[in-house]
């Protein structure tokens, strides 16, 4: 299913995997939620927490996936540093951005994300 990720005038469309976390999140889909932006990606609590298979849990990221941390809660769209991403555990992936990254490097600072479910993923 692709979901579509508007934070800023960024629009980035997400390819969500099988997982039962992706399910159930675009479940609670449309949703906006306040994002800071990092040096490697932008990260903001959803306000709901996903359920997830111990086996869906590992360290890191590859640039451009949407992960869930269940600890704290968190969503975050990295963007960066994937090489270093190891030493952070605790990561349930739940997609892969379709397109640049770029603009999201652009970004600073705090932005409403808006995130809904493509029409063109239905």
């Amino acid at each position: 299913m692709r979901v579509e990720l508007r934070i800023g005038e960024v629009v980035l469309p997400v390819e969500l995997n099988g997982s039962t976390a992706a399910q159930t999140f675009a479940a609670h889909l449309p949703q906006t939620l306040r994002m800071s932006v990092s040096s490697v990606g932008c990260c903001g609590q959803p306000g709901f927490s996903l359920p997830c298979d111990a086996t869906d849990v590992h360290p890191g990221w590859s640039d451009g996936d949407l992960n869930y941390k269940p600890e704290g809660d968190w969503l975050a769209l990295f963007f960066d540093d994937e090489r270093n991403s190891a030493r952070y555990g605790g990561q349930v992936t739940l997609g892969h951005a379709v397109g640049p990254l770029d603009a999201l490097r652009e970004l600073e600072g705090f932005h409403d994300a808006f995130i809904a479910i493509s029409e063109q993923g239905r």
